[in-house]
C-alpha cells in the first residue's frame, strides 16, 4: 500500500485520509529540504499545494485545489482507499489504532464505557475513539468523498 506525506496546505485532508486509513504524515517542520530528506528515506508520495515543491521530487502529486473536499475526492481518485481500514489509524497522529475493551478507560468515560464494549485506542496520543454521535458524521462526510470521485 502506498504511503505519504502531505505538506503544510493540505493539514484537514490529511486528518481525513487518515480516517479512510491512509498511511499519511504531516511533517513536524516546516522546512522543504527536511520534508523531502524525510519522504526520500521512507519511500513516501508527496501531496502538495506548492508547485515549485512538486517540481523537486519525482514522487510527488500536485494537489491544485484549495477546498479540502475536493484535495480529498482526487486524491482517492488516484489511489482509491481500502474500505476495511477506514478508522484504523489516528487522525491525529497517524499511528494504528487498536481495539481495546473499554473497561480499562478511566472514570472520565463512564458512558463511554457503559455503551461500548471495545474502542479504539491510540498509544501514541493517549487518545479513545468510539463510534458515538460524531461517528455517524464522520461517516456521511466519508460517502460523500466516495459517491462524489
Amino acid at each position: 500500500m502506498n504511503r505519504f506525506m502531505a505538506d503544510h496546505m493540505l493539514k484537514r485532508s490529511c486528518e481525513w485520509l487518515r480516517l479512510m486509513g491512509y498511511d499519511i504524515s504531516y511533517p513536524e517542520c516546516h522546512d522543504d529540504n527536511d520534508i523531502l530528506k524525510y519522504c526520500i528515506k521512507n519511500d513516501l508520495i508527496l501531496l502538495t499545494r506548492d508547485y515549485e515543491f512538486y517540481k523537486r521530487y519525482n514522487k510527488s502529486i500536485f494537489i491544485d485545489s484549495t477546498n479540502y473536499e475536493d484535495q480529498v475526492k482526487e486524491i482517492i481518485r488516484m489511489f482509491p482507499p481500502d474500505k476495511s481500514k477506514f478508522f484504523t489509524r489516528c487522525p491525529v497522529c497517524n499511528s494504528e489504532l487498536i481495539d481495546v475493551d473499554s473497561k480499562n478507560m478511566d472514570n472520565n468515560y463512564i458512558s463511554v464505557k457503559s455503551n461500548f464494549k471495545t474502542v479504539k485506542y491510540c498509544k501514541k496520543c493517549n487518545k479513545y475513539f468510539w463510534k458515538g454521535s460524531h461517528y455517524k458524521k464522520i461517516e456521511k462526510e466519508i460517502n460523500f468523498f466516495m459517491n462524489n470521485i
